[in-house]
Order: C-alpha cells, then sequence, then structure tokens
C-alpha cells in the first residue's frame, strides 16, 4: 500500500515569473542550431501570420523553479531519477511576454516493472503569458526506486 502526504496533491508550491526578450529567443535557437527564421530573423518573421519572431515550442524549458518539491513523507526508496517529460505546447511565446510558471504535484502513483516496484511522483508545471493565456504544460516524472 503506497502511503504518502495525499494533501500536496493538486497545491501549488512555487510560482516564479520570466520575461522574455528577442535576444533571449534567438540565442536559444542558435545554440540549438534551430534553422527556422521564425525564430531568428525579425524581417522574415514579420511577414508570417505571428507577425514577428516567436518563440520554438522547446524554449519554455528554460523556465525553472529553484524550490524544492515539498514533502510528501513517502517512505520508499533511496535513489531517485528522471522518468521523462511530457510537454504540451499551447500558445506561442514572444518577445515582451512575462511567463508565469506555476508548479505543482499532480499525481503520485506505484507501477511494477521488470525490476521491480517503482513510484513516480509526477510534477506538473503551467506556463501563463501577461494575458493569463497558458502557453505551454511540462510535466515531468520523478522515479524513486528501492
Amino acid at each position: 500500500m503506497l502511503e504518502y502526504d495525499e494533501s500536496v496533491i493538486g497545491q501549488e508550491f512555487d510560482r516564479y515569473s520570466y520575461d522574455v526578450t528577442k535576444e533571449q529567443i534567438i540565442e536559444f535557437s542558435t545554440s540549438l542550431g534551430e534553422t527556422n527564421p521564425l525564430y531568428t530573423d525579425e524581417s522574415y518573421a514579420k511577414d508570417t501570420p505571428y507577425g514577428g519572431i516567436i518563440a520554438p515550442p522547446t524554449f519554455c524549458v528554460i523556465f525553472r523553479s529553484e524550490a524544492p518539491m515539498p514533502d510528501l513523507k513517502l517512505n520508499y526508496g533511496k535513489r531517485g531519477f528522471d522518468g521523462g517529460k511530457e510537454c504540451r505546447f499551447v500558445k506561442p511565446i514572444r518577445p515582451g511576454d512575462t511567463i508565469t510558471g506555476v508548479d505543482r504535484i499532480a499525481e503520485v502513483y506505484e507501477k511494477t516493472g521488470r525490476s521491480g516496484n517503482m513510484i513516480f511522483i509526477v510534477r506538473e508545471s503551467e506556463f501563463t503569458n501577461q494575458d493569463g493565456d497558458t502557453v505551454a504544460v511540462i510535466r515531468q516524472s520523478l522515479i524513486r526506486r528501492d
């Protein structure tokens, strides 16, 4: 029977903001070797339906919380590792946007694999712009095992 503090599920544990600049978007895109001029060339991007440069979808991974995860009072496993990310991109991020991230624990569940039992802790980060529009949601899994 999996036991943990269920009161933390869905509760906000961190809120943080970032001001996005055109230079950040271009630097991020260039560092990835991105060649789409929509992300790097203002004169090209002006003539697109977006009317200017937008950030590539993966740009939202630079938004990071510095807060530790809440104590789940989960007495299981001494090791943890990254179980991957699921990203949903909703609306473009633009220069001049102020992006606010809100982090929550979305769920905790147990699963049995070939090597035994594992506990999955899913952290959800929702990002909104200054207008309150959701621009992205990232669900990241942390796996704990004995």
